[in-house]
């Protein structure tokens, strides 16, 4: 349950009485819930500093979206003092628990480096890690590793297969990129790397790492989106200058 002072009070606006008794009365769900209306400005005038303060609720109850969350808001300074160590802490424990964008972000941290300077082995591991449950980003990013060498060994055939997958998401750099590689290619290596796209299945995420339950019908019949868990904005290696 999450811990909610008996002197709380919530805005009418932010939703009905029965979201607003349930995050009171310090239901994990409908903390996130309210975080995700504060965040976002649904009912009421967007507020950070608040939906920080619920996500920390949540999170602190189990609920590893609101993990996911208040690590983005720490890595970017929304609504609390900006600092990527602290985001960093969020995102691996969100990452264990199976969110494959905490993954993805932790390498997106690592590959950046933050002035400690960058740790690409690091960083190769969790775009890996986060490539292989679908995540788009990632997998264009360990194509753009794989092609150079950086972090791991260089491999065109690991390149083009990460490049392709990423194209069939729709990533019209990464159709550019698979084309470049194939040509560097012989046809054996091409074939193979193919079949490599052809058989590959992303890893499932647990439930719980990427969505949060809610009551028949939704808080109050609230629209779907309301409570949707959105995914993360592209993060800024995608388009990293030294790694094109």
């Amino acid at each position: 349950m999450v811990q909610v002072p008996p002197t709380e009070r919530l805005p009418d606006g932010i939703g009905g009485a029965m979201l607003r008794a349930a995050a009171l009365k310090g239901d994990p769900a409908a903390a996130y819930e309210i975080a995700l209306r504060f965040a976002e400005g649904n009912g009421i005038a967007p507020n950070l500093e608040e939906a920080a303060k619920w996500y920390d609720r949540a999170a602190h109850a189990g609920m590893v979206p609101a993990v996911f969350r208040l690590g983005t808001l720490y890595e970017k300074g929304l609504g609390v003092n900006k600092d990527t160590d602290i985001a960093r802490r969020y995102y691996l424990q969100a990452a264990g628990r199976g969110n494959a964008k905490a993954m993805h972000n932790l390498a997106v941290l690592d590959a950046d480096g933050g002035g400690k300077g960058a740790d690409y082995i690091s960083a190769s591991q969790w775009f890996r890690k986060a490539a292989e449950r679908g995540v788009a980003d990632s997998q264009f990013n360990l194509g753009i590793l794989f092609a150079r060498g950086i972090g791991v060994e260089q491999n065109l055939a690991e390149s083009f297969k990460w490049f392709s997958l990423a194209a069939t998401q729709g990533d019209a750099d990464a159709g550019r990129k698979r084309d470049e590689i194939a040509k560097r290619l012989d046809a054996q290596s091409l074939a193979a790397a193919n079949l490599a796209v052809q058989t590959f299945t992303p890893e499932p995420q647990p439930d719980d790492a990427i969505n949060v339950g809610t009551p028949a019908g939704g808080w109050d019949s609230a629209p779907a989106s309301a409570t949707a868990t959105k995914p993360a904005a592209k993060q800024a290696f995608k388009r990293a200058a030294a790694l094109h």
